[in-house]
């Protein structure tokens, strides 16, 4: 841009003015580029945006955490590519990975079933060249949760038995991943099988209470699998969908008790089931509490699942004869 034009840039810019083609090509060549050698400063970028992108998705999802987390993605594929010490190339990989799984997460709750299959595909073949064998069987997790959604739960249940098959993954996400499984066995119609998944989750659990809040934890574990309320929001999902109605409302209850406040989403997704359980047990005041306290925390969470979730619990009041309050609550989503 030659020098009169540039300062009538600025000139326009400093008022607010500015806009169209003049400055955006005020942005020609910031294109980010790779260093000539990778070391502990890019990996610890990417760990960094991968943490930011985590704790923004939680939370309530976020278009603009897909859009941060994309652009740091494309830098970051760009970084395998150039010379670094093995051990940078490792930890390089599962920041990539880790990173690319939350991307793949959040696109799949937007419902972008088909992106986000890719998305989670490549998040674990970065994962696996990483050491983080926890973060390789949670994004093969996350992996079998578009599956099953994708109307392929037993394709899901095989997806986990892959992760389970690897002794080096923890006691805490073992019993993360079979909760899970438990939840897919039950879309499948396989009951039995599911609260085998929950005993062995169970019994997972009981062997890694010494280990939960350990150093050896993984940074992105303390968002989520170890986080408080975390197994218990798991388990009851897993035992809803199974039909134990009453220990499906003893572990959500237990998990909204203990979730924070960053675990906006899961609390919904525990709330709504809580609020149907409590109607069909007859307390029609609690579960009416309940459902207006999901749809009024929901009106500013943008989530596919959660919208399923919140329609779900709807159609259950509707089939549990309180249709009044069905009505009410239909049409607050509509608002």
């Amino acid at each position: 841009m030659k020098r009169r034009g540039l300062l009538s840039v600025i000139a326009a810019a400093s008022v607010g003015v500015a806009g169209g083609e003049p400055l955006t090509r005020l942005l020609d060549g910031l294109a980010a580029r790779p260093p000539s050698r990778v070391g502990a400063s890019e990996v610890e970028a990417v760990e960094a945006a991968a943490d930011l992108a985590m704790r923004m998705d939680l939370s309530k999802g976020s278009g603009a955490a897909v859009a941060m987390a994309r652009g740091t993605l494309e830098w970051a594929v760009m970084l395998r590519d150039q010379p670094m010490a093995s051990a940078t190339r490792e930890r390089l990989g599962s920041a990539i990975g880790l990173l690319a799984d939350r991307l793949g997460w959040a696109t799949y709750d937007q419902g972008e079933m088909e992106r986000a299959t890719r998305l989670l595909t490549f998040a674990l073949d970065s994962a696996a060249r990483g050491a983080d064998r926890d973060l390789r069987a949670h994004t093969m997790l996350d992996l079998s949760a578009v599956f099953a959604d994708l109307g392929r739960p037993r394709d899901g249940v095989e997806i986990l038995r892959l992760a389970l098959g690897d002794e080096r993954v923890s006691s805490a996400e073992r019993a993360n991943v079979h909760a899970v499984a438990a939840r897919h066995c039950a879309t499948a119609g396989d009951v039995p099988a599911g609260l085998r998944h929950i005993a062995l989750a169970e019994e997972a659990l009981a062997r890694d209470e010494p280990v939960a809040s350990g150093d050896d934890v993984p940074a992105w574990a303390r968002h989520i699998t170890v986080s408080p309320g975390h197994h218990d929001s798991a388990l009851g999902l897993a035992l809803f969908q199974l039909g134990d109605d009453r220990r499906a409302r003893e572990r959500l209850a237990s998990a909204l008790a203990r979730l924070g406040a960053t675990r906006t989403r899961t609390g919904l997704r525990c709330q709504t089931r809580l609020a149907v359980l409590r109607a069909r047990e007859g307390d029609r005041e609690g579960g009416a509490e309940q459902a207006r306290h999901a749809v009024e925390l929901a009106a500013d969470v943008r989530s596919v699942r959660v919208a399923k979730d919140l329609h779900m619990m709807i159609k259950c009041l509707r089939e549990c004869g309180m249709t009044d309050l069905a009505r009410e609550l239909s049409a607050a989503l509509r608002t």
